[in-house]
């Protein structure tokens, strides 16, 4: 049974639910140990439960329960990442990270990513996606020097790490 519900999540990670599958990942452990505590709330008597050395067994009623409140959990985390953003923002990611590997990038401008990824119509709307990529590690901003001339101050540069090539 939960060998079943293992299988029919796994696959789905990579797209359904690839932007919430470090949570996804965690379903299947989080099932046993609800199926653990229906298990444990099923016996009648505390004293029943002590005395007995036999260990408990998850019946498969339980472990049914369990899977059922994964799935009601599984959709509430589809709705709360929804709600966040998070949905949106990682799938522009993804985008922004294609178009660099696609393009071989090593550094690059705001304004080539913008060539590149003709959805973003503003910079306001890719320096979000630009912040994300910078927190997790796929991006750095190349470091501002002091700007003393006249006319507008050169644009800022972005470093890719070369890990993103190796996956």
């Amino acid at each position: 049974m939960i060998e079943a519900f293992a299988e029919e999540l796994e696959p789905r990670l990579k797209d359904e639910y690839a932007d919430i599958a470090d949570w996804v990942g965690k379903l299947i452990g989080n099932t046993h140990r609800i199926a653990g505590l229906l298990c444990r709330a099923s016996v009648d008597r505390y004293e029943e439960f002590m005395d007995s050395r036999e260990p408990l067994v998850v019946s498969a009623e339980n472990m049914g329960n369990a899977i059922r409140l994964a799935r009601y959990f599984l959709e509430h985390a589809k709705a709360a990442y929804s709600l966040m953003g998070a949905d949106d923002t990682a799938k522009q990611c993804q985008y922004v990270l294609a178009a660099v590997k696609d393009n071989g990038l090593m550094k690059f401008k705001r304004r080539d990513i913008m060539r590149l990824c003709r959805s973003f119509k503003k910079a306001d709307e890719l320096q979000p996606v630009l912040d994300h990529l910078i927190d997790y590690g796929y991006i750095a901003p190349n470091g501002k020097t002091a700007w003393s001339g006249k006319g507008r101050p050169p644009a800022q540069m972005f470093l890719v790490n070369p890990k993103i090539y190796e996956s």
